[in-house]
């Protein structure tokens, strides 16, 4: 009997017998199953895709979506060089080809699960009636664009990958796949999220329970708009910015649809962010955190697009959990392996701001969110389960002084105690700000190539559009009533100052979530064919997170291929392909301690 070999699909997640809508982000997985009796029915196809969120939610694919899109930035620091060797040398820039974290296996093992349902979904159609040709296409485009999002994160890691879209379904074929290059692969994903787009779920049907959870199917699963943030992104690397304005925009009108048939906001809750459906900072009992609390607390948001759900109800302690987030910035019972590093930290004395601007005079909550009042950890995942679904300021609308004096304390949780093993803490691929900040980034790359004031009036009406997404981005974080803006275009005149502010608030919005050293990557790539120091602002930037590495930064990022890591030693070992195209910025590792 011929089964799927297991080194292929690596334990698939196969789970069968799906009973309701709920069931399928909460399946556990199941071990290797034979051809002969899969791929029968309607269910079989569920199945494998479910699968998919269930490995996603693991700590082998979660840890790395954290360290490679993060902790090479500026915002994240070492805490305890002792509990984590591969990790240390990362936060060091001492990476080499037998760094742990090189491992790319678990993506991989997503994307044949991925292309297998993809192969058998018309098959399975044949045998099942009842499977309708609507919902084969929809299986087929979920199954795309989840294949889609673990080479997202390959290629900005990797830059040149092996790529496929077949499936591997037993031992006679040839597993070593060449090389595609970045250019290469993010155009075929591009591709195939635009052939299939259309066919995908634009709403699942609601799921409620007792946290009021209504938005966690439709956000803890790809649907229409999770592909079109995907598209965003990967459109403005590619530098296409009108279609990255197309997408982000679909999404924003999207949203300002839906937030209409939701009874706890009224539109007029908006104005004040010009319009755009964000979730107030300040609730209606005056109190401040709301949006914190709905977004990384409560989880699975009006904002959200597509997040990696941890169950929070029910049997929700023998559920799988967030541990990386738990690890990595630490809780109430574990001291963390990273911190947030001492460039970051200075805002917390609020008298010199480098990353929550001035202009908001310590009013901006999202520093006291991320990390204020503790000495090492990082907040922001870690306020989860069991814990309160409220963050309060013991003295509402505080001003500077105020703060400064610490008449006002934020209480992000409880001292209830938050376990690794009870973190319920989502981890948030994409959300509406974030794209928001997409679109404003494409906006100000619209503007025309000029160190000169902008003068023309279309560039004038970019820089106003990116700086109206950033300004209302930046103000629901403001504590003050009544609200007003703290941001101004006095000083943003030109091409550099827009994108520079678009960059900052980005970093100020999405700190910690996986997001900041692939922006960085994303604009070194794009500004270095012009500069004649290469990663020129990547630098500036990281070298920021201690004065101890700053000649180090210096020396590994004065080479583009240092911004992307190497391959894993074990995978050059049995792919030829990969050692003839091995990163040249690192050393294999094989002869060092």
């Amino acid at each position: 009997m011929k089964t799927i070999r297991k080194y292929i699909l690596g334990a698939m997640a196969l789970t069968l017998g799906l009973t309701s809508c709920g069931d399928f982000l909460d399946v556990e997985p199941r071990d290797i199953i034979t051809l002969e009796n899969f791929w029968n029915e309607k269910s079989d196809i569920e199945s494998v895709i479910a699968g998919c969120y269930s490995v996603m939610a693991e700590e082998e694919i979660t840890a790395r979506m954290m360290i490679w899109g993060e902790f090479r930035s500026e915002n994240v620091n070492i805490a305890d060089e002792t509990k984590d060797p591969s990790l240390t040398l990362a936060l060091k820039e001492g990476i080499n080809a037998t760094n742990w974290y090189t491992n790319w296996r678990a993506f991989y093992n997503i994307i044949n699960r991925c292309n297998t349902a993809i192969y058998y979904a018309n098959e399975v159609a044949s045998k099942d009636p009842s499977y309708t040709v609507s919902e084969v296409s929809a299986h087929i485009a979920e199954a795309t664009a989840i294949r889609s999002l673990m080479y997202w994160y390959l290629i900005r890691t990797f830059r040149n990958i092996p790529y496929t879209e077949e499936a591997y379904l037993d031992d006679t074929q040839e597993f070593t796949i060449p090389v595609s290059s970045f250019d290469d692969v993010l155009s075929k994903l591009i591709a195939s999220l635009e052939s299939v787009k259309d066919n995908a779920v634009s709403a699942y049907p609601e799921v409620s329970d007792e946290n009021n959870l209504q938005n966690y199917y439709n956000t803890g699963r790809i649907t229409r708009w999770a592909i079109y943030a995907m598209l965003a992104d990967m459109y403005l690397w590619q530098q296409n910015y009108d279609k990255c304005i197309e997408y982000s925009q679909a999404i924003i009108d999207y949203k300002k649809e839906k937030i209409k048939e939701n009874k706890n906001y009224n539109l007029s809750d908006f104005d004040k962010f010009g319009g755009y459906p964000i979730i107030p900072t300040r609730s209606r009992e005056n109190t401040y955190g709301n949006a914190f609390t709905q977004i990384f607390i409560r989880g699975n948001s009006i904002e959200s697009i597509f997040e990696i759900n941890y169950i929070k109800t029910g049997n929700a302690q023998n559920s799988p959990s967030n541990v990386p987030a738990s690890n990595f910035y630490g809780n109430l019972d574990r001291s963390p392996f990273v911190t947030y590093s001492s460039y970051v930290g200075l805002d917390e004395e609020q008298t010199t701001y480098k990353v929550y601007d001035a202009q908001n005079k310590g009013l901006d909550i999202r520093g006291y969110e991320n990390f204020y009042g503790s000495a090492t950890m990082i907040r922001k995942f870690t306020a989860s389960y069991p814990g309160p679904l409220q963050i309060t300021l013991t003295k509402t609308d505080p001003s500077a002084e105020d703060i400064k004096k610490g008449v006002s304390t934020p209480l992000p949780y409880s001292t209830g105690k938050d376990y690794a093993s009870y973190n319920k803490s989502n981890w948030i691929i994409y959300r509406l700000t974030d794209v928001m900040l997409m679109q404003a980034e494409a906006y100000a790359l619209k503007i025309s190539e000029t160190t000169e004031n902008v003068s023309s009036d279309e560039d004038k009406i970019y820089l106003q559009k990116a700086f109206n997404l950033v300004n209302a981005v930046n103000k629901r974080s403001v504590m003050q009533y009544p609200l007003k803006d703290t941001l101004t275009t006095n000083n943003i005149k030109t091409k550099r100052a827009i994108t520079d502010l678009v960059y900052q608030e980005r970093n100020r919005e999405l700190m910690f979530e996986g997001k900041r050293y692939y922006d960085l990557v994303r604009r070194s790539l794009r500004e270095n064919p012009t500069n004649t120091v290469k990663n020129e602002y990547l630098r500036s930037q990281v070298k920021n997170k201690s004065t101890a590495l700053e000649n180090t930064i210096n020396t590994r990022f004065a080479l583009e291929d240092a911004l992307f890591w190497p391959y894993f030693n074990d995978e050059v070992k049995i792919n030829p392909y990969l050692k003839a195209n091995q990163n040249p910025a690192y050393s294999s590792g094989e002869t060092e301690e």
